[in-house]
């Protein structure tokens, strides 16, 4: 994860209207391209990466194929899109928690705030982080998202907590932030992770998710915490 001051914007290839479109021109574009994404999210919920086709989005929500292709020009463009849309959106929610608490008491609030994000946006969160990709798309997704993503805005928000922390004396300064944050998101995700692959399971024998929550989160920052004055 690399730190970053500035969430950026969704955008894409195809974003704002050139300057001859008129007003109107571009909220149909934006709304068309809204309703493909929506469809898509539906699909690929539904059947996978390979279960989906361009032509079978453009049905689901009245479009030809033709029409699709000139916004997207294949099917890992377009799920690309959609998780660098969640992706910012997350970011943003992580964002707004962090701005609402106090500089010592900002990562508790920070990862209460991803998980709550993904467990409210399930099937969004499984597109980006748990679906299972063929090698191809996998490597055309990552050159995207190197490219829009050049410094990860997740990863800048958990970077910024943990430099509150150790600002407050919380967390040892000879931790590198970025390292601290990669911990902590590999907690936060294993925990959603856990919740959304098995949401449908009996759970007698789980500890509540907040209990769980507590105790991993309190075994990582104990464990980055300045030693003891000898």
């Amino acid at each position: 994860m690399h730190h970053m001051s500035a969430l950026p914007q969704p955008s894409s290839a195809h974003s704002g209207p050139s300057p001859a479109r008129s007003p109107g021109a571009a909220a149909r574009r934006e709304a068309v391209r809204q309703a493909f994404f929506d469809a898509a999210r539906a699909l690929f919920a539904e059947a996978g990466y390979a279960g989906v086709t361009l032509r079978r989005v453009g049905e689901r929500c009245g479009y030809s194929a033709a029409a699709i292709y000139r916004h997207f020009e294949d099917k890992s463009a377009l799920l690309f899109e959609l998780c660098a849309q969640d992706w910012v959106r997350l970011a943003q929610a992580l964002a707004t928690a962090r701005e609402g608490c106090q500089p010592g008491r900002t990562l508790p609030a920070v990862f209460q705030a991803y998980l709550d994000w993904a467990l409210a946006n399930r099937h969004g969160y499984h597109l980006m982080l748990m679906m299972g990709l063929p090698a191809e798309a996998e490597r055309a997704i990552d050159q995207r998202w190197r490219q829009r993503f050049p410094q990860d805005p997740v990863g800048a928000v958990l970077e910024a907590c943990v430099q509150d922390l150790q600002a407050a004396g919380g967390i040892a300064t000879h931790h590198l932030p970025e390292d601290v944050a990669d911990a902590l998101w590999t907690a936060a995700h294993g925990l959603a992770a856990l919740e959304i692959t098995f949401e449908h399971l009996p759970r007698e024998h789980w500890q509540p998710l907040a209990h769980r929550q507590h105790v991993l989160l309190d075994a990582l920052l104990r464990g980055f915490a300045p030693s003891p004055p000898t």
